[in-house]
Formats: structure tokens, sequence, C-alpha cells
């Protein structure tokens, strides 16, 4: 069975299984809750990098020394604080969890985490290969003492290696990865340097849908990790702005009249990639462009997403030096680092330089928090603006977010949405997440006719609730889906909650775990089991994998 064969028969009867658990208690629709938590009381987190003149870090910055509009409307900073690299402890001790107990809880708590994202969909086969090689003797020579993941993006996320400040292991990995994409050349003979001539890379719609949906895991895989992630992103084409309501900088738009005018690809063509019926190429508005993109609702969640994981984009330039320009898609890059506050790295070819320019960078900076004055979640853009009263000081953060309602997500026509997400997520290959953060309970299949339960105890913390007449009410499911011991889609199961909690009980909710339960009947053997929770409100999803043995009788 093909690995999208296995997705379908996970989505095909998680279907079923949504439609029937539609039987919870519904909100009255004359009268609909009042968000509470993480909508009314929503609190909006940026990291701002802080550089003087000489393009150093500045560490003396205080709370009073920074100004934070929402809309140009001044708010009061609820949360500061300056964060710096540490060397985690030689040696530290893993958590040692029970046979019978699995989570999705980080064990590593650093300031900030360094994500590598190799991109083998988008982009020349030179380039890619480049790439590997200049981040392997980057790992060669020893990064730096703060947590390194890397993953590949091909046509889905892949975890090549965990976090790990082991250099070698991550090398072992990158070196036995084999990239399972089509190339864009036609024969591997002139991989050999990617100093060749080089012009536009073009982004066809299959290659944007799989980046968004890439992109959605990874911010679901490292919402659960504390403080800032950098995500060095080494590619040769970036195929879309994560915030494309922002009225474009004047870079981007001088590059985007030069492009309508001479008739040539611009940067929201490259985003689009071939034109499609009934969407609009070189318009000279960024915003109607937008309007009518099929893509403009998916963009909105993952740079939502981004923004709740804490995640700064740093793209860097497989291509290195060609002989072409590449303007469109290098200003595109330029935006997706602006806008996400992180930094471009191009026009190089050491890409060792800029992959070590992207974790010093974002080794050092400045948490910021505060609670939006305007309550109105209606989903438009939110402009975020920081200021600093010490002069010679340049800040980096990111631009804006997405007041969505999470209350308003869960709505009859978008079950089968929520389904299509979280099935996904339990792919056997998916990186695990760590929005929603639990531990799971197996219970001994010996002792209950071979059926296992699973016990689900989620920190109500990463949750979203209601409130209506002083009842508090979250929406989630939960699920186990079985994979035979060589990967094979075997069963699933899933339960989905709307549970109405008293107000006296919510609150000592808060102090302990919420539960969920699922139940799955195996016969005797070894068998790989996907365990995931999905906040129906928030989309946000949590997920492990487990081992199970079913002893014969």
């Amino acid at each position: 069975m093909t690995l999208w064969h296995k997705r379908a028969a996970v989505l095909s009867v998680f279907l079923s299984l949504a439609a029937l658990s539609q039987t919870q208690q519904p909100s009255s629709p004359d009268k609909p809750p009042k968000t509470l938590l993480k909508s009314a009381t929503r609190m909006v987190v940026v990291d701002v990098v802080a550089m003087d003149g000489k393009g150093a870090s500045v560490p003396d910055l205080k709370s009073d020394d920074f100004t934070l509009l929402e809309d140009g409307r001044p708010q009061q900073i609820s949360v500061f604080s300056f964060q710096h690299p540490v060397e985690l402890p030689a040696g530290q001790a893993a958590v040692h969890l029970p046979a019978n107990v699995f989570t999705n809880i980080p064990s590593i708590k650093p300031t900030s985490l360094n994500v590598i994202l190799l991109d083998a969909l988008n982009g020349e086969f030179t380039s890619r290969a480049y790439a590997r090689e200049q981040l392997i003797k980057f790992l060669e020579e020893g990064h730096s003492p703060e947590p390194i993941a890397v993953y590949a993006l091909e046509n889905h996320l892949k975890l090549l290696h965990d976090f790990t400040t082991d250099d070698k292991e991550a090398v072992s990995a990158i070196r036995s990865y084999k990239p399972q994409v089509l190339n864009h050349l036609d024969s591997l003979d002139i991989m050999a340097s990617p100093f060749t001539q080089k012009g536009q890379v073009q982004t066809g719609p299959r290659a944007i849908e799989t980046t968004l949906v890439a992109l959605n895991s990874l911010a679901q895989a490292l919402a659960g990790y504390p403080g800032r992630k950098n995500l060095i992103w080494l590619s040769e084409a970036f195929p879309m702005e994560l915030f494309p309501d922002l009225f474009p900088s004047p870079r981007s738009l001088a590059v985007m009249r030069a492009a309508v005018a001479s008739d040539s690809p611009g940067p929201f063509d490259t985003i689009h990639g071939p034109a499609q019926a009934g969407m609009v190429q070189n318009s000279q508005s960024p915003n109607s462009l937008w309007a009518n993109s099929d893509y403009a609702a998916q963009v909105r969640k993952v740079a939502n997403a981004l923004m709740h994981a804490q995640v700064a984009v740093y793209p860097i330039d497989a291509a290195g030096v060609g002989k072409l320009s590449r303007v469109s898609n290098l200003a595109t890059m330029r935006d997706i680092a602006e806008r996400t506050g992180g930094k471009t790295f191009a026009g190089q070819n050491d890409l060792q330089v800029s992959i070590r320019g992207s974790i010093d960078d974002g080794s050092t900076y400045y948490t910021l928090a505060y609670y939006p004055d305007n309550k109105n979640w209606s989903g438009q853009l939110r402009a975020i603006d920081i200021k600093t009263t010490r002069p010679g000081i340049s800040l980096r953060y990111r631009r804006g977010y997405y007041a969505l309602d999470p209350s308003l997500s869960d709505k009859e026509g978008d079950s089968r949405k929520l389904v299509e997400e979280f099935s996904h997520s339990l792919a056997l290959d998916v990186p695990s997440a760590t929005a929603v953060l639990f531990q799971a309970v197996l219970t001994s299949p010996a002792d209950n006719n071979n059926k296992v339960v699973v016990n689900f105890a989620i920190d109500p913390h990463t949750l979203s609730f209601t409130e209506d007449g002083g009842v508090h009410q979250a929406s989630l499911s939960c699920a186990a889906v079985v994979f035979t011991e060589k990967g094979s889609l075997l069963k699933e199961t899933m339960s989905t909650m709307n549970s109405p909690i008293a107000a006296a009980d919510f609150q000592k909710l808060m102090e302990t775990t919420f539960p969920c339960r699922t139940t799955v009947e195996l016969k005797p053997g070894k068998y790989w089991m996907r365990l995931g929770v999905m906040d129906r409100s928030s989309r946000l999803i949590g997920t492990t994998t487990a081992s199970v043995t079913v002893p014969v009788p």
C-alpha cells in the first residue's frame, strides 16, 4: 500500500467516524458562546531581534525602551524577557516513562531552537544537491551548542533527525537521505556544479499546496517547544508570501511593477505558478490578487500557525550566484523573512556562512507579549509595529497576525477539513505534533480481551475553551491509528467530545489534566500506533508514536 493510499484510507474511515460523532451537545444557535482563554484573553507573543549600527546584538534594552502598536494603536506590554544562548548541560538526562506511557511533551527547553529545512520540492536538483553538501560541511565543523533539527520538504514533510546537539548523528541522517520527488533536470550528469546559468524558477500549484501543508505540519510539530524557533529554509524557490494582506515593501512593489512593465514573471506570478482559471495574474494590487487566490485561506492559517509556534523564517538561496537574475524569487524570500522576523541570505556561494549567520542572528532576542485591546476576532489581518526609543537600533519582528476566532472554526460543513488535517497528522511518517500536549496510558491487552484502551491526559492549557452562562466547554477529538510492524495501515478509532464543565470545576481542571479515551481491538502481534488529539476549536494538534505488543493468550 502506497503512502497516499494509506492516508486516503485513514481519511475515509475518519470521515465516517466524524459523521457518527456529531451527536454531542451543540451551543444554542441564537446565543453564541463567549470565548475564553485562547480567544477573548488571547495573548500575542512577538520575538524581537535588536541590532546596533554594526550588526551586533543589543543586550541591555528594557521594557520601557519599546513601544508596541497594533493597527497603529499602542498596546500594553504584559510580558517582557531577554533571551540569549545558554549551553545545555552535557549529557542532559532523558525522561524515562513506563513502558505503557507515551507523550509528546518536549524534553528540552532551550532559549531558541534551530530547524533546518532542506527543500527537495522547489527549485532545481543542482541547487538541492549543493545545499545538502554545504549543510554537511557546516555540521562537520561543529555548528553551536544549541539543539538543531533537520527536516526535508518533498511530497510531504519528512523528519530526518529530531533536535540534537550531536552533529555526527545529524550528518549521518542527512547523508542517508534520498529525496522521493521528481527532478526538474533531464539528466543527473549536469548536477556537478551549482554555478550554472539560472533563471526564474516557476512553482506549480501542487508544489504550493504541498509546501503549505508541510509548513503547517512543521508549525504544529514545533508549537510545544518554548521560545523562538529559527526555520532555516535552504531552497532555490520560495513559492508564497506568508502575510499577503500586508502592503508590500517598496522593494516588492518596485519588482512587481518592473515585472509587469517588462511582461516577465514577477514575485506574485511565482506565488501562483501557471495561470489558472479565475485567478488574477500580474495584478498591480497584491491585495486584489490574493482576494482571488485559491491559497489565501490556507496561507492565513499557515501564517498564524507559525506565529503561534514562534517561528521566524530564515530563507537561504541555495542557487548561489548564477548568470541570470532571479529577482522575483529573491523578492519573495525577502518578504517571507521580513514578515516573520527572520533574515534573508542570498547572493553568495558559501552557504555555510549563511547557515551560521541564521543561527547566530536568531539566538539572541527579546520576547514581548500583550493582550490585544481589540476583542473583535473578525479574521482580518492586524499589523504589528514595534519601535524603540534607543537611537541607532534596528528591530526585526513578525509584522502581523490574523485575528481568527477559534470558536467559529468547528462549524457545520467544516468537519471534513478538520478530519483531513487530523488524518494527515496521524500518518506514520509525519513528524509528531506538539501544539496540544498530552500523555497517553495504554492498558494491557491481556487484561481486556485484546482491547487496547488509550487514556489521554491532556494539558488543559493547550486547549481552547468557550464559556456560556458560567459553563465552560472544550471541543476535541482523540484518536489512535494502528499500523502493522512493517508500517501498513490496519485500523483506526476516534472519539469526539464536547464536554460542559461547571464553573466550580473549571479551575480544578486547569490544575490537572483533561481526559479523553478511545479503544481499539487487536489480534496478537506487534504494532505501531499513532496517538493524537485535535482541539476542534483552535485546530491545534498533538501527536506521538507508540509501540504495542498484544501477547498470545
